[in-house]
This record gives structure tokens, C-alpha cells and sequence, in this order.
């Protein structure tokens, strides 16, 4: 079997609901980012009427993405496969992923709106988003730190993990630690 660092998703996510935008952007442009992306679509999220923990995702966006997630441990979603297909953009419509995923066993099971703000680095990519409901009423805000998906195979799986721990303590400004990371993924907070 293929090495599977090459779809290992490592990212801690947390509350971020008392934390400011402007106060997050000013410590990541302090930072010296290689890159800020400020981006905003919709995630629309499908289950398995056989499997209720199995899902994919669909993000509709300039780069639109069809996703599917397997947790590696029960417990949290710190670790994860994932492997994203890629989407060409110019020919896609909803209906067409509806379909597909219709054919899997897969039915929509709800969508999110999310506004992110992106500042990749070397190795990790911060994140600040926030999520709204499909009338756009605001769920919640979020921190992530991300190691950069083509970053786990160059840096190997332990490397990778100190990367991302020491990367999110540079968020302890916003009273942010590894003891308070979120356990549950946006499909487990919001799936009906």
C-alpha cells in the first residue's frame, strides 16, 4: 500500500469565538506569512445512511473540492486521512455532485458557509473562519493550525506533529493551548 503521509491531515482546531480578527491578522502579518488568502464558500456535507460517522464534503468554491475524511483515532480529529479530488471548475454544478455522491450512498445532511482567512507558512497554514448556517446566522469562530498536507511525507509523520504542537503555541497570546484543542470536527459540531 501507498505511503499514506502523503493524505495525512495533522491540524488542532479551537474556539476562537473571544478571539478578534484584527488581533489574529496582526500576529500572523508579524509572523512574515508566504502567503494570505482570504476566501469564503460553501461546504456542503454528506452521509452514509449505513455508516453515520462516515462523510464527505464538497466545498464550492474558485478551487471546489470533493472530500472524504477517516478519523485515525476515535477519541479526536487532530489526526486524520484525507484526500481531497480536485474539481474542475468550469463544468461542475451541484447537481452533478449530488448525484455522484447519490450513487455511493451518500444524502446531504446539512451545509455551512465559512469566510477564512489563510496565512500559510513554510511548513503549517493558520486559519481564522468563521461559520454561518444557510440563512448566514453565525455559528461560531475557529482557529486551526495545519501542517501543510505536501509538508507530512518531507517532514515525516513525528517531525510533522512537533511542527503543528509548536506551531499552536504561537496562538497563546488568544489564551489558546493544546489542553483546550477541539476534539470534534465542523461535521461532528453541526451534522443533524
Amino acid at each position: 500500500m501507498e505511503d499514506l503521509n502523503e493524505f495525512k491531515e495533522l491540524e488542532y482546531k479551537f474556539s476562537a469565538d473571544h478571539v478578534k480578527l484584527t488581533d489574529f491578522v496582526k500576529l500572523m502579518t508579524g509572523m512574515k506569512p508566504n502567503v494570505r488568502k482570504d476566501v469564503s464558500s460553501w461546504d456542503y456535507y454528506y452521509t452514509n445512511a449505513t455508516n453515520e460517522d462516515e462523510f464527505m464534503r464538497f466545498r464550492e468554491s474558485n478551487d471546489p473540492e470533493l472530500t472524504i475524511k477517516r478519523k485515525v483515532k476515535n477519541s479526536n480529529n487532530w489526526e486524520r486521512i484525507e484526500c481531497d479530488l480536485p474539481i474542475d471548475n468550469k463544468r461542475i454544478k451541484l447537481s452533478t455532485i449530488e448525484t455522484y455522491v447519490g450513487l455511493l450512498g451518500y444524502s446531504e445532511n446539512f451545509r455551512i458557509y465559512k469566510t477564512c482567512f489563510i496565512f500559510w507558512f513554510e511548513n503549517v497554514n493558520y486559519v481564522y473562519y468563521i461559520v454561518y448556517n444557510e440563512n448566514l446566522k453565525e455559528l461560531g469562530r475557529f482557529l486551526e493550525v495545519e501542517v501543510n498536507k505536501d509538508r507530512v511525507p518531507v517532514l515525516g509523520l513525528d517531525r510533522a506533529v512537533e511542527e503543528l504542537k509548536s506551531s499552536a503555541q504561537k496562538l497563546d497570546k488568544f489564551e489558546i493551548s493544546l489542553q483546550n484543542r477541539l476534539k470534534k470536527s465542523l461535521f461532528e459540531m453541526f451534522r443533524k
